[in-house]
């Protein structure tokens, strides 16, 4: 709401004032993150999703934070280096694991990123950001396509309400043709995160395959009109066109 009446300060103190109070809660120190980030303010909030991620090491979304603020830098050795030094002092660490996987896919090094979140399921089968993202790697770069579906489905069975579980679950449901459940688990992550463009997209071309053309507009036209970076935009256009 602070945000909302443009008080980016006022945000700042109140979530400042409930991480004093629960000193351990994730999902606050994550909160704290997103603050700085949409102040402008990306050393603090990566200092503070790198936090949450040490209280919660399932806390996917926090993740995908630091995805996003390494992928633009470009600041990818800086990173692996820091990680590294991690594991030599506390190799089972997860979620040092995890973080060498996000930078290496972010590096577009798909075959290192496997490798790290593989390293990461060896310690915890059940860990479910590492599931989800490798179950989206070997669905998207001709891995093994049941192996895709387990790791997807494990995840959806530690984070049911995670967005983007849904919606690496409901994608891969997709391209299996199982449109109506597809449509409904890509409905869960777009009604969450409704600026984000892929998930709008994936939700639109379910709603397309059985037969909801109107949802599948709304969609597709919230992902056309996204200002973040998007890689199927033309492809999202096409289908848009069809639609009209």
């Amino acid at each position: 709401m602070a945000f909302a009446e443009k008080r980016s300060d006022a945000a700042l103190t109140l979530v400042k004032k409930q991480i004093a109070l629960a000193p351990k809660a994730g999902g606050l120190v994550y909160l704290l993150g997103t603050v700085h980030l949409a102040r402008g303010e990306q050393g603090p909030a990566e200092g503070a999703f790198l936090n949450a991620i040490e209280l919660e090491p399932n806390l996917l979304p926090a993740y995908v934070q630091l995805a996003n603020i390494y992928a633009p830098s470009k600041r990818y050795d800086e990173a692996l280096t820091k990680l590294n030094d991690v594991l030599k002092v506390s190799p089972r660490s997860l979620p040092a694991h995890m973080l060498i996987g996000i930078v290496y896919e972010a590096k577009g090094d798909v075959a290192k990123a496997q490798q790290a979140y593989e390293k990461a399921l060896a310690l915890n089968p059940r860990f479910a950001p590492a599931a989800n993202n490798l179950a989206w790697l070997y669905s998207e770069h001709g891995g093994d396509k049941e192996k895709a579906f387990g790791l997807a489905q494990t995840a959806r069975e530690v984070a049911p309400d995670d967005p983007y579980i849904s919606d690496t679950l409901g994608w891969i449901l997709y391209k299996r043709g199982v449109y109506q459940r597809a449509a409904s688990l890509l409905k869960e992550g777009a009604s969450k995160l409704p600026d984000n463009p892929l998930l709008q997209y994936h939700f639109g071309l379910a709603s397309f395959k059985i037969g909801d053309k109107e949802t599948a507009r709304q969609a597709l036209t919230a992902a056309v009109k996204s200002p973040m970076s998007f890689s199927e935009r033309d492809e999202a256009s096409k289908v848009l066109a069809e639609l009209k």
